[in-house]
């Protein structure tokens, strides 16, 4: 045990070596005082590993996410996260975007007391080939966009599957609010209050997501088709001719989303950024909420978030399951 304990600390500390910047510490460098404490949280989580966790029971759930080594620390946290606030836990399948492999991958996380499998981008895009959908191979070919549409599409058609972004924190158990994976044949998503679409692609081929509630991309909820091969087809043909656009996959994400069963219930996600700046940013146990999004410009909350599980982990010691 103490060898084990030994081997995944260094290994997270080997991954997640960060220098430290002096000028965090500069009272008039002018840096907002959220973002100086979001990287301050960030120099703290590199160096903190996380000791192997006694295991929990298993809840038979597929919980897929995608990322790049870069990445990583997020995911963590993510995974640690979840931890803390499930009470059962879930199959984590990790999808990689070629920056990182298997090999690489478990030591790191050999904290996590569950199973974990690694899907590489080769084997995604040899599934998608097989399957007879050479676009959506060419899309997880030409972009991390494409990689994970080609993922949900075909893990959701083996099993029910909850895409999470590795971007997101837990704070309560969502098993409520998902109910029974059976019920999981059509994609159900999140809101989000902007509206983050390729306008001409939505006028073509699902104008409702132009309206609000909007739909966010983060968590997405499907055992079933993700939408209609010939729709499927025509609107990563349009995606491929800027692969790189992030707004194609949002708008073929809310699409799937209100051709499906439609949003899950608001309380499981907040995607809003009005406190990005805040000293006293929002508070999602005392809101209500059982998760958040932190969207690229608001890392530093995730890392402050991130950070504050952490020590109140360590003062309940006892990672408050029964919540």
């Amino acid at each position: 045990m103490e060898t084990a304990l030994k081997s995944t600390s260094n290994a997270q500390k080997e991954a997640f070596r960060l220098k430290f910047a002096a000028g965090l510490l500069n009272p008039f460098s002018g840096m907002n005082v959220s973002v100086r404490l979001g990287q301050l949280a960030l120099n703290v989580l590199s160096r903190w590993s996380i000791k192997p966790l006694p295991p929990k029971p298993e809840s038979g759930l597929t919980y897929l996410t995608i990322g790049g080594r870069s990445h990583w620390l997020l995911l963590r946290e993510s995974m640690f996260s979840l931890y803390c606030s499930w009470k059962k836990l879930p199959t984590i399948t990790v999808v990689s975007d070629g920056s990182w492999s298997a090999a690489d991958f478990h030591p790191v996380f050999s904290w996590w007391p569950g199973e974990i499998n690694v899907l590489s981008r080769e084997q995604i895009i040899t599934d998608a080939d097989a399957a007879g959908e050479r676009e959506l191979a060419r899309y997880a070919e030409a972009s991390a966009w494409g990689l994970k549409i080609a993922s949900i599409v075909l893990l959701a058609r083996r099993e029910p599957v909850l895409f999470v972004d590795a971007d997101i924190l837990w704070f309560k158990d969502p098993a409520d609010l998902l109910g029974t994976s059976d019920s999981w044949a059509k994609p159900r998503g999140v809101r989000e209050s902007n509206c983050y679409q390729h306008r001409e692609m939505a006028l073509r081929f699902c104008p409702e997501v132009l309206q609000p509630p909007f739909v966010n991309g983060g968590i997405l909820a499907l055992g079933g088709e993700f939408l209609s091969a010939e729709i499927l087809r025509a609107m990563v043909n349009e995606a491929l001719t800027d692969p790189d656009d992030g707004a194609f996959e949002q708008t073929i994400i809310a699409s799937a989303v209100h051709r499906g069963v439609g949003l899950l219930p608001g309380e499981i996600s907040l995607v809003e950024f009005d406190d990005i700046n805040r000293f006293r940013h929002r508070n999602m146990k005392r809101e209500g909420y059982y998760s958040r999004h932190y969207v690229n410009w608001m890392r530093h909350l995730f890392y402050r978030d991130a950070l504050r599980l952490r020590w109140r982990s360590v003062l309940s010691r006892n990672y408050f399951p029964s919540e």
